[in-house]
């Protein structure tokens, strides 16, 4: 229990990750001026074993649609609704606008899943670069899956141990956002 508490101070941490709720238009569209563009824009990375169970699991992350771009996300505990992903073409500023947290526990096997999603608005005042003056709504999930340890002695022998930290085989820590971004 105790990791999953910190599970989820990670998760708001998270915040700057989103799974796609409700998908992102396939098609790229004008908006008014010829220096307007808007479209999809797809942020995802995974890490799996040790890299996921660190205590600040970095994520590589690839950018996809409008901009394309590398960049890392670090998770941690921050409880800001501004977070700011770096990457090769700028920083990409959002604010969260909504959370929804859920986690999973099987005592049969000792698996465990913690999964967070947001929404989010574009700050394009914040942002820069390739991103600078951007707009748009999007979501992001952050997703953590682990094997528990179990107890190898006393009155709970067997069972599963919420307070240890969890394996690093088989564990997988995931970003994935989608935004309908508008770039000038």
């Amino acid at each position: 229990m105790h990791f999953r508490m910190k599970l989820a101070a990670l998760g708001v941490a998270g915040g700057t990750a989103v799974l796609v709720l409700a998908g992102t238009p396939a098609l790229a569209s004008s908006h008014g001026s010829a220096k307007t563009r808007t479209g999809p824009e797809v942020i995802s990375g995974t890490v799996t074993g040790k890299a996921a169970v660190a205590k600040a699991p970095k994520i590589p992350l690839t950018f996809q649609g409008l901009v394309s771009a590398r960049g890392v996300i670090i998770l941690g505990g921050s409880k800001s609704k501004m977070h700011t992903l770096s990457s090769s073409a700028g920083k990409f500023t959002v604010l969260g606008t909504g959370k929804q947290s859920s986690q999973t526990v099987n005592k049969k096997t000792c698996h465990f899943t913690f999964t967070q999603d947001v929404t989010y608005n574009v700050v394009g005042s914040k942002s820069t670069g390739a991103f600078a003056g951007a707009s748009g709504p999007g979501a992001a999930q952050v997703y953590f899956a682990a094997f528990e340890p179990r107890f190898k002695s006393g009155p709970h022998k067997g069972q599963c141990d919420g307070n240890a930290p969890p394996l690093a085989k088989g564990a997988v820590a995931s970003f994935l956002a989608s935004t309908v971004l508008t770039v000038k």
